[in-house]
């Protein structure tokens, strides 16, 4: 009993409040996956972001709060691909890898720190992609960056998303495969066009 008792008064019940906060972060991802349009996948994604970063923050993880703050901005800014000059250029995901590289840099404490900042680089032109089955099948690298960095960190709701983003990501992948090409075409075109 007196471990329990310990357990939420000490620091320990921040450590429960940043997995819960992870849930709602990982909920919110894997649902983003099952989405049909580039937009609303990039915009679930950002609230993903948001919320891990605060958790990461709460575990001392600060290369991953800054991963999922930059992370968190590129959503936003590639959900207007379309509509901004910016966001449709090749600049706009070179600028949200060269941010993921700074914020890494200034965050660096051992070799694990590059994971969360490559894995940002990497995403940031995988994210890009207005094609969403393109956008799926590269996210699985990443997220095996992610899955061992959460690892490492204790990030336990961290490391169970990154197995259920896989998973999920991979259903979405044959849920919108090309057996309905016509459909998926159509609503590709919507969202560029």
């Amino acid at each position: 009993m007196a471990y329990i008792t310990k357990f939420f008064k000490g620091g320990d019940a921040v450590f429960i409040v940043s997995q819960c906060i992870g849930v709602i972060a990982a909920a919110l991802l894997l649902l983003s996956f099952q989405q049909r349009t580039h937009r609303r996948i990039v915009v679930m994604q950002a609230f993903s972001g948001f919320l891990f970063a605060v958790q990461y923050f709460m575990l001392g993880a600060f290369e991953g709060m800054t991963g999922n703050i930059v992370g968190m901005a590129r959503a936003v800014a590639y959900s207007f691909r379309g509509k901004s000059k910016f966001a449709d250029s090749r600049a706009c995901p070179v600028v949200f890898a060269c941010l993921a590289a700074i914020g890494g840099a200034i965050t660096y404490s051992s070799p694990v720190s590059l994971l969360p900042t490559l894995a940002m680089a990497i995403s940031s032109f995988v994210m890009w992609s207005p094609k969403t089955q393109k956008l799926r099948a590269l996210t699985l690298p990443t997220s095996l960056m992610w899955l061992i960095y959460n690892i490492i960190c204790r990030s336990y709701s961290g490391t169970a998303t990154e197995i259920c983003c896989e998973i999920s990501i991979i259903i979405g992948l044959i849920r919108f495969r090309s057996k309905r090409p016509n459909k998926q075409k159509v609503v590709e075109a919507k969202e560029n066009g």
